[in-house]
């Protein structure tokens, strides 16, 4: 008996108050892109809140299906948390990965990006209408680049096919940074990616946006129309949050999502978000939930659409 009181106590011990020890953060993306920065920053920012460091790796490929599932194995103890973009409700839809956001915890939402097109500066078209006539007079002949198939950008570029009639070339990469360089340096005509990865090359010059994907104008691209201003209410923004295993103790989850709710009332976050061209916008474990699940529904209803519209 005494043996086995002296093992469980060893037990406990070893385990300890949680965290006891460092937290890793899977960022489904490469490094360099909005996903990347942004769960750098929150990892940043949170470890003085959660008291142990938050280390983040990344795994990119087949439009986080990778990284997601990995997440989705781990233990369900708090020590591999993921990032969860927007692609965590489409994965499935694409038959990736049978995964979504109803199969694990979900820890909280920190942020909206809208997208923007851009084309290089010395392209033709000067307007949103000029770069449509052109794709619609000549369908196929203009080439878009987008951060890898089934990846968010790549879907608004389909949602632009349908929305307009316009019909493009596809030119995938593995990430935003790859595809706007491959823009600027003209092996591609246009790309779509957020207005936070294209802010920078637009303000050097390298590109020019034409549009951008949402109802209200971006904060750090307010001289750029939107789609809607345009008469064309097309675009799905990308999202950033927080997710567990399945399955994650409820304490856990809490003090994770504590973690970064105090992070993201920072004004380093907050500074991030205006120079990024991102919207602010926290949900608790509830309200990501349902955002999420209500995304999923989207994205199972528009996809077989535009895979059939996309064709072969």
């Amino acid at each position: 008996m005494l043996g086995c009181c002296l093992f469980a106590a060893g037990c406990a011990s070893t385990e300890g108050p949680y965290p006891s020890k460092e937290i890793k953060l899977i960022v489904q993306a490469a490094p360099g892109g909005t996903s990347d920065t942004v769960s750098r920053v929150m990892a940043s920012l949170a470890e003085s809140s959660v008291g142990a460091p938050i280390v983040c790796e990344n795994k990119p490929g087949a439009s986080g299906a990778l990284a997601f599932s990995y997440v989705a194995r781990r233990p369900a103890d708090g020590y591999t948390i993921g990032h969860a973009p927007v692609e965590i409700a489409i994965v499935r839809s694409l038959g990736y990965a049978d995964i979504g956001p109803s199969d694990v915890s979900l820890i909280c939402l920190v942020s909206k990006t809208a997208p923007a097109l851009v084309v290089g500066s010395d392209s033709p078209w000067q307007t949103f209408e000029e770069f449509v006539s052109a794709a619609t007079a000549n369908p196929g002949q203009i080439v878009m680049a987008n951060s890898g198939i089934g990846s968010i950008w790549h879907f608004n570029i389909l949602l632009m096919e349908q929305g307009t009639g316009a019909r493009f070339t596809h030119l995938p990469y593995g990430g935003s940074t790859p595809a706007l360089v491959s823009v600027i340096g003209g092996h591609a005509d246009a790309a779509v990616a957020g207005v936070g990865e294209v802010v920078s090359h637009v303000e050097a010059g390298k590109l020019r946006a034409l549009a951008v994907f949402d109802a209200n104008r971006s904060s750090v691209l307010s001289e750029v129309p939107t789609s809607h201003e345009l008469g064309y209410p097309v675009g799905a923004p990308a999202w950033s949050g927080f997710f567990g295993p399945g399955g994650m103790p409820a304490d856990r989850v809490a003090m994770l999502a504590d973690a970064f709710e105090t992070a993201f009332g920072t004004e380093e976050w907050a500074k991030l978000c205006r120079e990024r061209g991102m919207e602010a916008l926290y949900l608790d474990k509830d309200g990501f939930e349902e955002f999420a699940l209500a995304q999923q529904e989207f994205f199972e209803r528009e996809i077989p659409q535009l895979v059939r519209m996309e064709g072969p």
